[in-house]
């Protein structure tokens, strides 16, 4: 990643340490849409603790941790979030991280964001990029071979835990990933800015980070339990992280101004 990160960032050269880069240090009202259980909230409200921290998101359990958690935070659960429930330019800064490729209809949600940034905020968006090893995927077992997938996901958890999370989510979901979607989108450069532009959104930068890490996600899965592979292989991730750009890709991006 070649953003920096300050010293009171908590995340390192990860999605979630290049946005706070982005907007810890701003004043307004700050939304995280698909916040799940809240962690990059809660770490800007430690920066900033009066600041009007929102949270949305469709997945019910999630938003129901992050409530017991983190009480002091404004958290919405939304299994069909649009339209958002806020005046236009309530935000002046908004975060869509990894939450993109896991929707249907993504004009709909930009739009909609759009509408409630401010003229001179910042909207942050996060998304797997498409590069030659994006095939690694775990996040596309499920759909590419869901009879392996469901056998791994029985060896740590119940029949009914699958059956929820993968058949029948109430929250209208298969995992994170909208049903109408099924499918765990990766994206350019061009095709996010293309998206981005249909939006009424412009680029003012692109970043990322990692590279290997797609090839050492499946190792660290197999080698969990073994405490030296693993601290080994979250030191090289996290390594990999810095040094590489090519597996995540972040953007900043703003409204376009009018014609």
């Amino acid at each position: 990643m070649r953003t920096r990160t300050c010293p009171d960032n908590p995340f390192g050269p990860t999605r979630a340490g290049y946005a706070f880069e982005k907007v810890a240090r701003r004043n307004g009202p700050h939304l995280d849409f698909g916040c799940f259980q809240a962690e990059f909230l809660n770490a800007l409200s430690r920066v900033a603790p009066a600041r009007r921290l929102v949270g949305v998101d469709a997945n019910g359990q999630a938003i129901q941790t992050a409530r017991q958690r983190f009480p002091h935070l404004e958290l919405i659960h939304a299994s069909n979030p649009l339209p958002l429930p806020y005046e236009d330019e309530t935000f002046e800064s908004i975060t869509l991280l990894d939450v993109l490729e896991h929707v249907a209809d993504q004009i709909a949600l930009l739009n909609e964001l759009r509408r409630t940034l401010r003229d001179d905020g910042v909207l942050i968006v996060t998304v797997p990029r498409q590069y030659p090893l994006s095939f690694l995927d775990l996040g596309n077992l499920k759909f590419r071979f869901p009879r392996l997938h469901r056998r791994f996901y029985l060896l740590r958890h119940t029949r009914e835990e699958y059956e929820r999370r993968y058949v029948s989510n109430p929250d209208g979901l298969i995992g994170d990933v909208s049903a109408e979607k099924a499918w765990h989108e990766h994206f350019t450069e061009q095709h996010l800015a293309e998206i981005l532009a249909r939006a009424g959104l412009e680029v003012v930068e692109f970043d990322g980070s990692a590279f290997f890490t797609r090839a050492i996600n499946p190792a660290a899965l197999l080698l969990n339990r073994v405490g030296v592979m693993r601290r080994l292989l979250q030191r090289l991730a996290a390594a990999d992280a810095r040094r590489f750009a090519s597996m995540n890709l972040f953007c900043t991006a703003r409204k376009k101004p009018p014609a």
